[in-house]
């Protein structure tokens, strides 16, 4: 399991790649909750945006049919990166990302192929 500063679909696909079963991924949906990252979570009230909060008030800032919306909006385009990676690589599905298999990445502009396998 990797953590800290996964972000997109791609560090995902990356991490797993380098060899994690999988990600922790909390800060994406925060910030697709709308977290504005200032770093009240645990100060005073809590998040001013109500994301993070044990304040009555502020959890009400957050209507949890748009948040379900907006996280479900953030995984289904993670889907579609993903598909898009897999694609470009010729692979069937993120399992065949782990380090078992041949993976060969493009690098840069010039397209040399670094090819990396693990099974050596």
């Amino acid at each position: 399991m990797a953590s800290g500063g996964i972000r997109t679909a791609f560090d995902v696909a990356k991490i797993i790649a380098l060899g994690a079963d999988g990600a922790v991924i909390g800060t994406s949906e925060l910030v697709a909750l709308g977290c504005k990252r200032c770093a009240n979570c645990e100060r005073g009230r809590g998040c001013p945006s109500g994301i993070a909060t044990t304040d009555p008030i502020l959890a009400n800032y957050i209507n949890p049919e748009w948040g379900c919306q907006r996280i479900i909006n953030m995984y289904s385009s993670w889907k579609k990166q993903w598909d898009y990676i897999l694609t470009k690589l010729g692979l069937g599905s993120i399992k065949e990302l782990l380090p078992k298999n041949k993976v060969e990445f493009k690098k840069g502009r010039f397209n040399h192929l670094i090819h990396l396998d693990y099974m050596r």
